[in-house]
């Protein structure tokens, strides 16, 4: 899948400097600025096209749709925080399943979420506080001929109904959800990671996350906060699991055992959020691609759209990241990593769907 190749360098950086020489005399120095003039004319050029051609090069499996469907909400909080500030969100999201032209999802075909494995919630309490989320489901049940998609689907529906309940805790409404799908039997087998957020009226952004989803906070085009990924091993997450006890015990005389974590296993965040503040809700096919450092330079040379048209930044972002998952060229996170852990080098993108909320806080 990876194509070996050179280590990535680092994002955006030339290399400048120039040893110091004597004066020229009279008849060089004519030369010489004309030199410089050409050089000013090419480094100015290669600087307005740098953006693209460095990001163009960005940033974990299991499809690519046809364009990227994005979805759009908006809630505010008017509560004031301190009885002159109040906070307002925006929240938008944009997401792109990847292609599947494996046989083994031809059996599987209409049974998939239109984001592929992944699925999110975005849910308004009222007009001072909301919740968002986003679930991935682990592909590897496919291969069995089972909807990998069904658990993350349900998790979220069900999420999303039990957020209805003002002040829930992310970690708890998790746990409900889970609950909920197992109690009813709407799902046969899978796993799926969680993270939820919750936002509050007073600016508070509190977190609950069970396996390697990605919840960051940019201030300033700065990442000032960040989620944790929980796994049990290299590309193995922390997954909430439905597995029928025959499965289970099966693998268990063979000597082999499911990953199954429960709600309780999620790790719990706050951080209080400032205004101007951009949150991101983000599964794996987004962080195995993008380093935090590739998202800051994103946001900082985009300021205007991600002011005026938060959807259409959200969907370049995930349009640019989908090129990359493709490219056999660049130096994913992904590569970054298998190389780390071979001690051989690796290039290429993660194909994997890519769904991204964006939340903007002001």
């Amino acid at each position: 899948m990876f194509a070996k190749a050179g280590l990535r360098p680092i994002y955006g950086s030339t290399a400048r400097g120039a040893a110091r020489r004597p004066f020229l005399g009279r008849q060089w120095q004519g030369m010489l600025w004309m030199l410089v003039l050409i050089t000013s004319i090419i480094v100015g050029w290669s600087l307005i096209h740098v953006d693209f051609a460095v990001y163009g090069q960005l940033r974990r499996g299991f499809f690519s749709g046809k364009g990227s469907w994005g979805w759009q909400s908006g809630t505010s909080s008017t509560v004031p925080q301190d009885g002159s500030q109040q906070f307002n969100y925006k929240a938008v999201v944009a997401f792109q399943p990847k292609d599947r032209d494996d046989p083994v999802y031809k059996a599987l075909a209409g049974k998939f979420s239109p984001t592929g494995e992944d699925n999110y919630f975005i849910r308004s309490v009222n007009p001072t506080e909301f919740y968002a989320g986003v679930a991935d489901g682990v592909g590897g049940w496919a291969e069995h001929g089972y909807d990998s998609s069904a658990i993350s689907r349900e998790l979220c529906s069900a999420m999303s109904e039990f957020a209805l309940s003002v002040g829930v805790p992310p970690k708890k409404l998790i746990e409900l959800g889970y609950d909920k799908i197992q109690k009813e039997g709407t799902v046969q087998v899978g796993g799926t990671t969680a993270i939820v957020a919750h936002f509050t009226p007073e600016g508070k952004l509190q977190v609950a996350n069970l396996g390697d989803s990605w919840c960051g906070v940019f201030r300033n085009d700065q990442l000032a906060f960040q989620t944790k990924y929980q796994t049990v091993g290299f590309n193995a997450p922390y997954q909430l699991a439905i597995v029928p006890e025959q499965m289970v015990k099966e693998a268990e005389r063979r000597g082999g055992s499911y990953i199954r974590n429960q709600p309780a296993d999620a790790d719990e965040y706050t951080f209080q959020l400032e205004k101007g503040d951009i949150v991101f809700l983000a599964t794996d096919g987004v962080t195995d691609n993008v380093a935090t450092e590739d998202m800051e330079l994103f946001l900082k040379d985009n300021q205007s759209l991600v002011g005026s048209d938060l959807q259409k930044a959200s969907q370049e972002f995930v349009d640019k990241t989908v090129q990359l998952s493709k490219d056999p060229d660049f130096p994913s996170v992904f590569a970054q990593e298998v190389s780390r852990l071979t001690g051989q080098r690796y290039m290429g993108g993660k194909e994997d769907d890519i769904t991204l909320v964006v939340v903007k806080v002001e």
